[in-house]
C-alpha cells in the first residue's frame, strides 16, 4: 500500500495520474470502474445489500470506491496512508468517515462487517501483517475483498509492487491468518471503455497476460 515508499503528494500528483486523479471528470470515470468491478463481485458475494453494515476500506486514494460503496448502504470508513490523498478526498466526499492509517499498523476498537483493499496487498513489505490486521477488525462471519494483480510479468514494471504473488501464495497466507470460505477469482477487465458507462466494465472471467489489459485477481474471504 502507500506505506514506506511515501505515498504523498509526489506520488498522487504524478505517477498515480496515470490511473487517477481528484477531478469531477475522473471521480465520475472511476465510479463507473468501481460500481462495474462490484457488480462482478455481486455474482459471489451480495456486496450491494450494505444497508445497516459498516465497511472500511484501506488505500481509498481518491475515495471513488468508497463513495459507491456508501450508494450501496454502507457506513463506510475510508482510510489511506497518505494523509495527501485523504484531505483531498475528505473533501470531495460527504457522509464518509475518512482516516489516515498505515494498513500494517493495528486499528483497533471498531469492529466491522466487511473490509475492502483493492490495490493495495501487491503494494506492501508485508501483506501478511496487514491482511492479518483487517482480519482482527473484522466481526466474526465477517468478509474481507481484495483485487491484486496476477503474477504476471507485467505486474512487476510497476516499481511500487513489492510484493507480487500468485493466488496459489496468496491462498496459503489467508489460510495461515485463519480466513475460512476462501473465494478467488483470475479476471481480465478491459481498460478505457468504461469512461462512458459501469456496464461497459467488460469482465472477462480468466486471465490474459496482456501489457494493453488489466488482469487482477478477486480475493473474497470469511472470517
Amino acid at each position: 500500500m502507500k506505506n514506506k515508499l511515501n505515498f504523498e503528494e509526489n506520488y498522487f500528483e504524478g505517477h498515480y495520474k496515470k490511473i487517477a486523479d481528484f477531478t469531477e471528470k475522473r471521480n465520475k470515470e472511476m465510479a463507473n470502474w468501481f460500481r462495474g468491478i462490484f457488480e462482478y463481485i455481486n455474482r459471489y458475494y451480495p456486496i450491494k445489500e450494505g444497508k445497516g453494515k459498516k465497511l472500511i476500506e484501506f488505500g481509498c486514494a481518491t475515495g471513488v470506491a468508497s463513495s459507491v460503496l456508501k450508494k450501496f448502504g454502507y457506513d463506510v470508513t475510508a482510510t489511506d496512508i497518505s494523509k495527501y490523498a485523504v484531505t483531498r478526498a475528505k473533501k470531495k466526499f460527504k457522509g464518509i468517515k475518512f482516516a489516515v492509517q498505515d494498513i500494517e499498523k493495528p486499528l483497533r476498537g471498531e469492529k466491522f462487517d466487511s473490509a475492502m483493499a483493492l490495490d493495495v496487498i501487491e503494494h506492501l513489505p508485508n501483506p501478511e501483517l496487514g491482511i492479518r490486521n483487517i482480519y482482527n477488525l473484522l466481526k466474526k462471519g465477517g468478509t474481507a475483498i481484495f483485487l491484486t494483480p496476477n503474477d504476471s510479468p507485467y505486474a512487476s514494471n510497476d516499481p511500487t509492487h513489492v510484493s507480487v504473488k500468485s493466488p496459489k501464495e496468496w491462498k496459503k497466507i489467508f489460510k495461515k491468518i485463519g480466513f475460512k470460505n476462501i473465494f478467488m477469482k483470475q479476471v481480465t477487465l478491459m481498460p478505457y471503455i468504461y469512461r462512458w458507462h459501469w456496464r461497459l466494465v467488460l469482465v472477462f472471467p480468466f486471465a490474459i497476460v496482456s501489457p494493453y489489459l488489466i488482469s487482477p485477481v478477486i480475493i473474497i474471504a470469511k472470517k
